[in-house]
């Protein structure tokens, strides 16, 4: 029977920092990668929705005026 496990790894684990925008190995002195930075750095943009097309979205809603109901009370 083989003595290691084929669930042991045979490499030891990466001692490099951790990006901490996309959590990847990172190269660079700074401990982080420059585009990440950049997206950081940049502010979050709005989720908008899509512009609705006239004619095909949802149909304006009618203004009614409203209307005085007479109140008769019976005895």
């Amino acid at each position: 029977m083989n003595p290691k496990s084929y669930r042991t790894p045979t490499t030891p684990a990466s001692t490099r920092v951790r990006c901490p925008v996309c959590h990847e190995a990172v190269y660079s002195r700074a401990g982080i990668h420059p585009q990440c930075a950049v997206r950081q750095a940049d502010p979050p943009k709005p989720k908008n929705k899509p512009p609705v097309v006239p004619g095909l979205g949802e149909a304006p809603e009618a203004v009614l005026d409203p209307v005085e109901v007479p109140v008769v009370l019976v005895p």
